[in-house]
């Protein structure tokens, strides 16, 4: 019997989840591999279900653990793990997902038996099948000298198969993207084309771009219920051809759902019939990273974009009723009049939807490296991009965050004022980072 656990969100004070939350999808191909196996087992969601964990080993008295998680929910997964070695010690653990990928060392702990640092799902199956560890693609485990690291070997996710999505059925109501509420996720590649040095997405895979297969796309989008589906590929907006025969099966399917997807700025405006394409077989929802305000700042990022092309970008897909949401980046170089320009921009183009991030260098990229010396924090609760893990260069810890409260309070009234986010309560939100502002801006200081 194995359980499959996805960890509540970290407690770091507090939590979006009423906005943002999605479905297990990495377990949920490991389910469907299982499924397929006939190997019992039972996908545990921490923030849905009604057990608890003890109650589940309890239950089940499973002979595997296997957990996966992000950065921020590192703790709670060793703690998992922790809890199945106390219950007994005959348990194997397995970590996983991409923030193991990346940081596997962080996870070499006595109460954990496997580290995945592959998206290669059946690895875990020839461990149960008691293989030879050693050969197994991008495995961690112990040895009598010690933690055992394999290298990773590129993996074409077309052997993935059609994630077993029982578990979403029963949760359905309770995922969602902002507004979109149902909402399911589907992925249709691996890693990214594309070398932004503030992200890894490029890193995993062995850097290995890989396409799914689009017969596999749809047979997969025809067994979702969910009327939305959010693309979750790091940019899905990237292959012209491909795209123009995703719209062409989308149509001879006579496919109906609303589509949400990752893009860059570049492509979309050089692509204008693509996009209106797209728009009429249901894409309504774009994230595009316009990042900065100035061509200076997204020059430092390495995007390979401009701000014309960012402001053509918006004017676009406005154009095409497709709703861009526009994701900027706050420097910790920033000064109070670069927190002023950002919302005199995110105005001047009547963006509705807005997502702005602390400058986060994430563990597993040379950013990281650069910047480890100079780190407020080490505990990984705090790397989810709207906590500071280094200082500020120009404004006082407190300073900035007053800046970003102002400037997060000016977008969310902005927005409620078009009359989105009804969902949300202000006060709520207001709550919210004012515990950020006065917490980690003065008690923590």
């Amino acid at each position: 019997m194995i359980l499959l656990i996805k960890p509540n969100s970290a407690d770091n004070g507090f939590s979006l989840d009423m906005a943002l939350r999605t479905e297990p999808l990495e377990l949920e191909y490991i389910s469907a591999m299982l499924k397929e196996a006939r190997i019992p087992h039972y996908l545990y969601e921490a923030a849905v279900d009604f057990h608890s964990f003890e109650e589940l080993l309890t239950e089940y008295q499973p002979d595997v653990v296997l957990i996966t998680g992000y950065i921020t929910q590192e703790n709670l997964m060793k703690q998992y793990a922790r809890q199945a070695k106390d219950f007994d010690s005959k348990i194997l653990t397995f970590i996983g997902g991409p923030h193991a990928q990346r940081n596997a060392s962080r996870f070499f702990e006595p109460y954990i038996d496997f580290i995945c640092r592959s998206d290669n799902i059946f690895v875990i199956l020839d461990v149960l099948q008691q293989k030879s560890f050693e050969n197994l693609d991008g495995l961690c485990y112990h040895t009598s000298e010690g933690w055992c690291e394999n290298p990773v070997e590129a993996f074409d996710m077309n052997r993935l198969p059609i994630p077993d999505r029982s578990h979403m059925e029963r949760y359905l109501s309770s995922y969602r993207y902002l507004d979109v509420h149902p909402v399911a996720l589907l992925k249709t590649s691996s890693s990214c084309p594309h070398h932004c040095s503030f992200c890894y997405g490029r890193t995993l895979n062995k850097g290995q771009y890989y396409q799914r297969d689009l017969s596999l796309v749809i047979e997969e989008i025809l067994s979702i219920s969910s009327p939305n589906i959010q693309i979750v590929d790091d940019d899905f907006l990237y292959d012209t051809e491909r795209l123009w025969n995703f719209i062409s099966l989308i149509r001879s399917h006579k496919i109906h759902k609303t589509f949400i997807c990752y893009g860059r700025a570049d492509f979309i405006t050089a692509n204008p019939e693509l996009m209106q394409a797209l728009s009429d077989i249901g894409l309504k929802y774009v994230m595009v990273g316009l990042e900065a305000v100035s061509n200076h700042q997204l020059d430092s990022y390495a995007k390979g974009t401009s701000l014309n092309i960012n402001c053509a970008c918006i004017r676009l897909l406005q154009k095409l009723s497709i709703h861009p949401v526009g994701l900027f980046i706050v420097d910790i170089r920033f000064r109070r009049k670069d927190f002023r320009n950002l919302r005199r921009f995110i105005r001047s183009l009547d963006l509705a939807y807005t997502g702005v991030s602390i400058f986060t260098p994430i563990p597993g990229t040379g950013l990281y490296e650069k910047y480890e010396k100079r780190l407020l924090t080490r505990e990984p609760e705090k790397w989810d991009f709207m906590h500071l893990v280094i200082p500020p260069v120009h404004l006082s810890v407190f300073g900035f965050y007053l800046e970003y409260f102002l400037l997060v309070m000016e977008l969310f009234q902005l927005a409620r004022k078009k009359g989105i986010y009804s969902f949300l309560k202000l006060n709520d939100y207001k709550r919210i980072f004012l515990k950020l502002l006065f917490w980690e801006g003065l008690f923590k200081k």
